[in-house]
């Protein structure tokens, strides 16, 4: 069931609101008649000038966890069979606690030609995770092994972490799960301003799919909701006082990975005035992105936006 924040207003006057659900919706505007619905129409409000351009996405069902994957972003494409076979097989000595021998059989795929950006995604990520200290995937074969010093280890492992993953980047030009992974890199090697820099562009790109679920296999990462942090309060409309209209506005907000609002929908609302000024104050509301794991996601939130008359 889809949680959501609700801020009562009353004339003229603005109410702190109470973080009662993890889940936002946006805005639209103000037309006459009490209780009217106009699901899936986009907010006509304006974003301020310095804000990013808005989208036109479909929103999702309601639910407690609502990624979405962009409509500019292709699906994952089939993958051949050999592929399949060698990520599979990887995966299964993971969970069985050899992950060291799947790096090893990926290695054994390139060497074959066999260079697909998943797998050498994967294998990228397993020689970060080494290079993080991970138990059980320190390498006795391949370019990586073990030399017997982990100051060595670590810079020889984070190295063909680099380079993997920055081939699959050439491969998934538009991955944001390649420059996280990349980020990764550079800050188990210390470079925490490099590390920003990846993290920037990868909230640029696309989020979710095969990668990304790639990212959970191997990482164990939970879920985590968008969430609204607070921000103006919007303002009752003179328009819809005039008219006597109040009620609830519901809303989806779209975020990008930097928790900025990029689209908003109306759900249901008394009126169109209302619903642009729910969306307006929401706009310039601050935002904690949905994470998978520590990593950002497009996703929607969705907000119910009380306006109360008083008696």
């Amino acid at each position: 069931m889809t949680r959501s924040l609700l801020i009562r207003l009353r004339p003229r006057m603005v109410v702190a609101c109470s973080l009662l659900v993890l889940t936002l919706l946006a805005g639209y505007g103000c037309a006459p008649g009490p209780g009217a619905t106009r699901p899936g129409l986009p907010a006509q409000t304006a974003a301020p000038a310095d804000a990013p351009a808005p989208l036109h996405e479909v929103p999702v069902p309601p639910g407690k966890w609502r990624e979405h994957r962009l409509a500019r972003c292709r699906p994952d494409s089939a993958v051949a069979y050999k592929v399949e076979k060698y990520l599979g097989t990887c995966a299964e000595l993971f969970r069985g606690g050899s992950g060291s021998d799947g790096m090893i059989e990926l290695e054994m795929a390139l060497d074959a030609g066999v260079r697909h950006p998943l797998i050498l995604l994967t294998l990228g990520q397993l020689y970060l995770m080494a290079g993080q200290g991970e138990p059980g995937l320190m390498p006795n074969e391949g370019p990586a092994a073990d030399v017997g010093d982990w100051t060595r280890n670590q810079k020889r492992l984070l190295g063909r972490a680099k380079l993997l993953l920055t081939e699959a980047g050439e491969g998934r030009p538009d991955d944001a799960a390649v420059d996280y992974l990349l980020a990764d890199v550079a800050r188990a090697g210390g470079d925490f301003e490099g590390a920003a820099a990846l993290v920037a562009r990868g909230m640029t790109k696309c989020t979710g799919g095969r990668s990304f679920r790639i990212l959970q296999q191997y990482q164990d990462l939970h879920h985590y909701p968008a969430r609204y942090l607070g921000g103006p309060g919007p303002e009752f409309p003179q328009e819809a006082l005039d008219k006597g209209l109040s009620g609830d506005v519901v809303l989806d907000l779209l975020l990008d990975p930097a928790g900025s609002v990029r689209q908003a929908v109306v759900v249901s609302s008394p009126g169109d005035c209302l619903s642009e000024a729910a969306a307006a104050a929401l706009r310039g509301g601050n935002f904690s992105p949905a994470k998978v794991g520590k990593y950002p996601v497009w996703a929607w939130l969705r907000v119910t936006i009380a306006f109360n008359l008083e008696s």
